[in-house]
């Protein structure tokens, strides 16, 4: 006996008879190439296989899978559908016209909509690829956007004293920076001012909000002593270089 894992799975009656038209016209055809082609040879050959025989009628259009024909609808007369069968299956369910359903070729053409689903899933794949390959690009400028928001804020901030840092927090602070970066750069810039040694001391990163952190240094900056808050603002790196004309 044939091993059941081997054993192989049986055509659907429909695939069996469409096979046996398409060879018998296409046989007939190769000796004479005008063979019936006014008399729909696909149809008539497929239902003579199928139902024994070619006449279309109601009863063998429901023995079709997939196909109801009701003939109290109205819809469609028996030739169309013999006509629809023989377009149908002369282009091996490439096209399926009305009355025919839609998904005709799963059940008698099952390679062909194999091949379109494989197409459908290949050109969605390609789709998804395109549309990640563009939001990659829109997040790549989003953070460059946001990088260079980032840095201006950076280089304003290196040009602020204790006094001025509250309005530098105001304004970039609506700017959507996130608040770890805008911490960071806060710390950073912080470790510059000796007059703000106590506060490296005495706060503990990341447990104060920032906008506590910035009035603490207000209220530290307002009782430092004048010669502090000149050396602080004499550590801003808004000085240029001393440059000597030589006399001749």
């Amino acid at each position: 006996m044939i091993p059941r894992s081997h054993s192989l799975i049986p055509l659907r009656p429909e695939r069996q008879a469409v096979i046996k038209a398409i060879a018998f016209v296409d046989a007939k055809r190769e000796v004479e190439p005008s063979w019936k082609i006014a008399d729909y040879p696909y149809a008539k050959a497929f239902f003579r296989f199928l139902c024994g025989k070619a006449k279309v009628t109601g009863k063998t259009l429901n023995k079709v899978i997939g196909v109801r024909w009701d003939p109290k609808e109205r819809l469609s007369s028996l030739a169309d559908w013999e006509r629809g069968f023989d377009v149908f299956i002369s282009s091996e369910g490439r096209y399926c016209p009305t009355p025919l359903p839609s998904d005709l070729a799963t059940y008698i053409f099952p390679e062909l909509a194999f091949s379109r689903s494989e197409r459908k899933e290949k050109r969605w794949k390609r789709e998804f690829q395109q549309y990640s390959r563009q939001q990659d690009r829109e997040r790549d400028r989003e953070e460059e956007k946001y990088k260079s928001v980032v840095g201006q804020a950076e280089i304003e901030l290196a040009f602020q004293t204790p006094e001025t840092l509250r309005a530098w927090y105001a304004h970039w602070s609506q700017q959507d920076i996130r608040s770890y970066d805008l911490e960071h750069m806060f710390w950073a810039w912080a470790g510059r001012f000796p007059s703000l040694t106590e506060v490296h001391r005495w706060y503990s990163r990341g447990q104060e909000p920032l906008w506590q952190m910035v009035d603490v240094v207000r209220h530290v900056s307002q009782n430092t002593s004048t010669e502090q808050q000149a050396l602080d603002r004499w550590l801003v790196p808004n000085k240029l270089p001393f440059r000597g004309v030589c006399d001749e």
